[in-house]
């Protein structure tokens, strides 16, 4: 009940805004819009459409113009409606009328004159206003459009034309007056840009008429009006040819208009725009495509076009195409009097185009293309053209997306797992691979590996890894290869409903001594061969071999180029209960009687002895977090943190700030620290646990500093 009292009285308020007495629009008007200057005079014409049940006999209504403008004949009345200022509405902005019984049928027409008086570029409007009862419907019409001032006005009828050297046809253009008289027995001079000149093939007419002109080869055209223009706006209208010299210069080709006998302030009007080559590469739409998918659906189709200005093409000459980041093939056939080279029934990143003496080089050259980006092309999918005519030019045909994307889990807040050198078997990250679009990975053999020679000491084991899919995608195997440096996913069914994903769980990782501390990334690509194959037989570019072949030599093509995967943090504990040394600018060291390798020498800076970061952790026994957002290493054991800024000469221990006379370094890439203070603040004593030997050149760490 509550709720239909509610919606009673929201209906009784919304009764309440309708007006009592309210009429429906019982006219409808129309005025004829004419272009002016900022001074002129136009014809006013208006009409007004009686509708349903017409106009009141007596009523009264009114025109008003906008500011800088009134009327400079009285605006009379004809069809049933009658001017009741006449005497008065010269030189006023205001007219008004009254409903007679004539006006039950057909239309009010009013007709007059209106002058502006400096009113500004734009459009001048009148208002129509019902004031007793005439039923005339309240309106606002544009009567007039002001551009420029003085008493004739030009203007381009179309868009800009591109010329090239030679004798080419510009764009159209007019002169109109904006007082009946302007162009009176008028002469006017038409003025070209220096070295350009007009040609014979110009023609200028006067309402419709030709009219005389001065002889053609000069960059002056003599335009002449002989007698008295005073009954209606005039226009001129030029559809103008002109030569350009050897001499002409680049850019827009304005003609001045000038006036001998009146004083004209006509605007400059741009008819062309002269360019060395007048050839555009152009593509009806760029695409979106997956890399390394090869499709003819739409999607994978364009439209290329040369668009020329003129006859730019030179026939019998060919046109050099280059593919970055990709390959196309032709689409249908070649147009006529051309012939293509490379990418008929066959893609390729490199084609010609060839035209032959017949071909008619004032034509547009058009041609479909299907697009194929390469694996490792996400970005975007560009073609260059050039010869026969066609400046150099560059335009993009696609935005590439990778095939697929590439995720890891640890658990609910990790993505990246902390893994020990020395330790067999350790757990790694879940990896999530997504296609982009239904078919986008391909059957055919894929890899992870860590695609950096410095960890080759990462040793992946397949023993216990599982996958599962979803979608309609179908996965024959996940197994390693090349002693495991690789992880082989074998796809041997495209998905062709939905973008699919696979999950890969349970594969674990062996790192030896030599791994460097920090992020390892997993980089995902495609097998591809690699040149000509004899045994077996493969073609150079080829998908989705097997790359355990004998005899096969594969590329990885690049998919997803860095994944953060494990993140090496320190040692296993026991290898560090030996006496370990180093030696000065050598990258070699020993942990007792094994000689093993850093990736980076130690090395003296302001009488400090200067260590790789994650080898001071390893010495102090700690484990070592770095973040290259901040910038900042932290270094954790037990219950003691020790952190620095890379830029900061401040160590913190446990929050308590050490000043460190030698801030750390980056050498190559590597940050390197000060190994006392690092050491000091766990406890190790400099001269007793670690010991430089100037002789040598050699840093000790004894066991008793574990």
């Amino acid at each position: 009940m509550k709720r239909k009292l509610s919606l009673l009285m929201v209906l009784m308020m919304m009764l309440t805004l309708v007006p009592a007495n309210m009429a429906f629009a019982a006219s409808d008007a129309v005025v004829n819009t004419v272009v002016t200057s900022a001074d002129g005079t136009v014809d006013f014409d208006l009409d007004i459409e009686i509708k349903g049940a017409g106009v009141t006999s007596g009523g009264i209504f009114e025109l008003t113009l906008g500011d800088d403008a009134e009327w400079a004949t009285a605006p009379n009345a004809t069809g049933g409606a009658t001017l009741t200022n006449s005497a008065t509405v010269v030189g006023e902005q205001r007219a008004e009328y009254v409903i007679n019984a004539d006006a039950t049928t057909g239309n009010i027409k009013i007709s007059g004159e209106v002058t502006l008086d400096g009113a500004k570029d734009g459009d001048q409007k009148v208002t129509i206003e019902n004031i007793t009862n005439s039923g005339v419907s309240r309106q606002v019409l544009t009567y007039a459009v002001v551009s420029g001032s003085g008493t004739i006005v030009s203007r381009r009828l179309g868009d800009v034309t591109t010329v090239t050297r030679g004798t080419k046809d510009a764009s159209d253009f007019e002169l109109r007056e904006t007082t009946k008289d302007a162009m009176s027995n008028g002469t006017f001079v038409l003025r070209l840009p220096k070295d350009v000149e007009w040609a014979a093939g110009t023609t200028v007419t006067l309402n419709g008429n030709g009219l005389a002109v001065s002889a053609f080869g000069d960059r002056e055209l003599t335009v002449t009006v002989a007698g008295a223009l005073d009954t209606v706006i005039d226009r001129i209208i030029v559809s103008p040819e002109v030569t350009l010299t050897k001499d002409a210069k680049f850019g827009d080709i304005t003609v001045e208009v000038l006036d001998k006998t009146a004083d004209v302030d006509a605007e400059d009007v741009k008819i062309a725009e002269y360019k060395d080559f007048g050839i555009e590469l152009i593509v009806d739409k760029v695409e979106s495509i997956v890399a390394g998918k090869s499709d003819t659906s739409k999607d994978y189709v364009v439209e290329v076009k040369l668009e020329t200005a003129g006859n730019s093409f030179i026939a019998g000459r060919p046109i050099d195409f280059t593919v970055a980041g990709g390959d196309v093939k032709l689409k249908g056939s070649a147009p006529s009097n051309t012939s293509f080279d490379n990418i008929v029934g066959d893609y390729d990143d490199e084609f010609e185009v060839n035209l032959t003496n017949a071909y008619t080089t004032d034509n547009d050259l058009k041609f479909e293309l299907y697009l194929k980006a390469d694996w490792d092309a996400a970005g975007e999918l560009k073609i260059t053209a050039k010869g026969a005519g066609v400046e150099e030019q560059t335009i993009k045909l696609a935005d590439v997306l990778a095939a697929a994307k590439i995720t890891t889990k640890v658990d609910d807040k990790k993505t990246v797992a902390d893994v020990v050198v020395g330790l067999q078997n350790q757990a790694t990250p879940e990896i999530t691979i997504t296609e982009t679009e239904a078919g986008s990975l391909q059957e055919g053999y894929y890899v992870f590996d860590l695609n950096q020679a410095r960890y080759t000491g990462v040793e992946f084991i397949d023993s216990t890894v599982k996958f599962e899919t979803t979608g309609d995608i179908s996965v024959d195997d996940v197994y390693t290869i090349e002693n495991g440096e690789k992880v082989v996913v074998y796809i041997d069914g495209e998905s062709n409903k939905e973008a699919s994903s696979i999950v890969i769980k349970g594969l674990t990782a062996t790192l030896d001594r030599a791994v460097p501390f920090g992020q390892l990334d997993l980089r995902f690509g495609a097998v591809v061969a690699d040149g000509d194959q004899t045994t077996p037989t493969a073609t150079d570019g080829e998908f989705g071999l097997d790359p355990e072949e004998k005899g096969f030599d594969y590329d990885v093509e690049t998919i997803v180029e860095k994944v953060p995967f494990l993140n090496v943090v320190t040692e296993v504990q026991t290898a560090r209960q030996q006496k370990t040394v180093f030696t000065i600018d050598s990258a070699t060291y020993t942990v007792g009687s094994e000689t093993k390798m850093l990736d980076a020498a130690p090395y003296i800076s302001n009488n400090r002895t200067m260590l790789p970061i994650g080898t001071v952790a390893q010495l102090a026994g700690a484990t070592l977090n770095y973040s290259p957002s901040t910038r900042t290493a932290v270094f954790t054991k037990d219950n003691l943190v020790v952190s620095m800024n890379l830029d900061t000469n401040i160590l913190l221990v446990n929050g308590s700030p050490v000043p460190m006379d030698a801030k750390p370094e980056i050498v190559n890439g590597r940050a390197f620290v000060s190994v006392v203070y690092v050491a000091q603040a766990f406890g190790i004593q400099n001269g007793t646990d670690i010991v430089y030997d100037a002789a040598s050149r050699t840093v000790t760490l004894f066991p008793n500093a574990q």
